[in-house]
């Protein structure tokens, strides 16, 4: 505190100027679009050396923005202001899309942790670490003066201030997105019991706040892992947990055991310097000596009295030590608490909920981002008519091109939402070629990993067919057809070379004969039997 008060004693007009920067990049930074977008329109509005009056000085250079012609200073100015209105380009179809993935990951209602809320909670810790930080101090600077060990104090507190506040956040993060995991978990389990076919518990990483809605159709356990970060196998993750255990109670027991020992210290000195008087004290040299048992009970009465103080003091001592570490452990869990209640394990769900912010409903969410939007064009079309006029003036003086006098001249057909919806209307040409693209990729995966075990499924399907509905006069009559093709083709082959006498044919027509009186088989043929028989049948007519 001493060196607080010293600051702002001798450096008060420094130390000002310091918390007023540190203020300002604050606000700058929390309203960051706001002053960003008043700082363009002021720049453009500089006379002179504004960027409008520099802009105006080009009237020339034409360029074809998605097939219409403009100037190069116009779309430069329209460029400009399209960052800051693509900003608020915000409708309705955001609003719901937000709410669907915080819906999806359930994780609607939740919040991050409040600006004050950290500074509550860093204050906490702090003061908190400033009680064990100073008599750490003593041992870590040892022989320092007091003034030098009460700023060491300060630095060890704001360290371990910082390293717990950390980890007590990430801690209470991991075990909310472990919760997630477990639910999911629990969900696909039950319904796996139910169904034997239940979907592989693996996430879709294509999943995102713009593809919030392509997985509506499937199980709400698959939703929720679509969204959160979780490794191969789908299971809780401590470690973040498990370091900042360790080093709670590392830190409580050291530093319960060191303030136990300061205690010791404390009372060794006292007794020294005890000691010591007593030794160097002064007696009367006139004074008649006490007996020498008044003595020895007076130093008796004094032992027991030191002892019985002491023993009092120690129990009070390690007592209050017992209970601040209890306390510095409780606040540890206070924190990972918050951490559990705030924040998001959704990848996506920060975005989502700064989206939605204090918004209730579609209707308040698009008239407010409506109202944002016609700021933004109504000033980004004033800058753009004054370049406009300030163009056709220095033309009319100086240029004599009709082409560019005829551009100039159509400067009413050119706007600056004309500008923003040519914009949007190429951006949705391009997003809808890509989600064909990502829809023709994604359908030719699917025909070649389905392909080959439909093709498979398919021949064995025929096969089976074949085999269950040919009946045994259909097959005789195919396999037949094939053995009086093979025959055709040998016959064919030895008819050039020999013909068939009459004892040949005679016994030819006498062995057919035969075969068609002899009676059918009284058992069922098999496949390779009938096509014996029938060979041997179609071998006794060709001869």
């Amino acid at each position: 505190m001493d060196l607080v008060s010293t600051l702002f004693n001798e450096y008060r007009a420094l130390v000002s100027l310091l918390l007023s920067l540190m203020v300002l990049v604050v606000v700058m930074t929390i309203w960051w679009d706001k002053v960003s977008f008043w700082w363009l329109n002021m720049w453009y509005a500089f006379p002179l050396i504004g960027k409008e009056s520099r802009l105006a000085k080009d009237y020339e250079t034409q360029v074809k923005i998605y097939d219409k012609d403009w100037l190069n200073t116009e779309v430069a100015l329209c460029t400009d202001f399209a960052a800051h209105y693509e900003k608020v380009n915000k409708d309705e179809e955001l609003f719901s899309k937000s709410q669907d993935y915080l819906g999806k990951v359930t994780e609607n209602g939740r919040n991050n942790l409040h600006i004050l809320g950290w500074i509550l909670i860093a204050a906490l810790v702090f003061v908190e670490a400033m009680g064990f930080s100073y008599v750490l101090s003593g041992f870590t600077i040892p022989g320092a003066s007091e003034k030098l060990q009460q700023q060491g104090a300060v630095g060890i507190a704001f360290i371990i201030s910082v390293l717990l506040v950390g980890l007590t956040h990430f801690t209470g993060h991991e075990l909310h997105a472990n919760s997630l995991i477990k639910k999911a978990k629990v969900w696909w389990k039950n319904a796996k019991n139910r169904d034997k076919a239940t979907p592989e518990l693996a996430p879709n990483t294509r999943i995102n706040l713009d593809k919030t809605f392509d997985d509506d159709d499937e199980p709400q356990y698959k939703q929720v892992i679509n969204r959160i970060s979780t490794n191969a196998e789908v299971k809780p993750r401590y470690f973040i947990t498990t370091i900042t255990a360790i080093a709670i109670i590392v830190i409580a027991v050291l530093a319960t055991y060191v303030r136990g020992q300061v205690l010791e210290k404390m009372h060794i000195d006292e007794v020294m310097i005890k000691t010591s008087g007593e030794m160097y004290q002064t007696q009367d040299p006139y004074a008649e000596a006490p007996p020498a048992f008044l003595v020895a009970e007076a130093k008796s009465a004094d032992d027991k009295a030191g002892g019985d103080i002491w023993e009092r003091e120690q129990k009070g001592g390690w007592g209050t030590f017992i209970f601040l570490a209890f306390l510095f452990v409780l606040l540890q869990i206070f924190g990972i608490l918050i951490g559990f209640k705030t924040g998001f394990a959704g990848k996506h769900s920060k975005d989502a909920r700064k989206e939605i912010g204090n918004f209730k409903s579609e209707r308040e969410f698009k008239t407010h981002y409506s109202r944002l939007k016609q700021q933004v064009a109504r000033v980004a079309q004033k800058r753009l008519t004054n370049l406009q006029q300030r163009m056709n003036q220095k033309a009319e003086i100086n240029c004599q091109d009709p082409k560019v006098l005829q551009v100039l001249e159509a400067c009413g057909d050119r706007s600056f939402l004309m500008y923003m919806e040519d914009l949007g209307n190429a951006e949705n040409r391009y997003d809808q070629s890509v989600r064909l693209r990502e829809h023709q990729t994604l359908a030719s995966h699917q025909a070649m990993k389905n392909t080959p075990a439909a093709a498979e499924k398919a021949a064995v399907a025929k096969v089976v067919d074949d085999v269950v509905t040919e009946s045994p006069e259909q097959m005789e009559a195919r396999l037949k057809a094939e053995l009086i093709a093979d025959a055709a083709a040998k016959q064919a082959a030895e008819a050039a070379a020999q013909i068939e006498t009459p004892e040949q044919a005679e016994q030819r027509i006498r062995q057919e004969l035969l075969a068609e009186m002899a009676p059918p088989p009284k058992v069922a043929e098999t496949e390779e039997q009938m096509r014996d028989r029938l060979r041997k049948e179609l071998l006794g007519e060709l001869s």
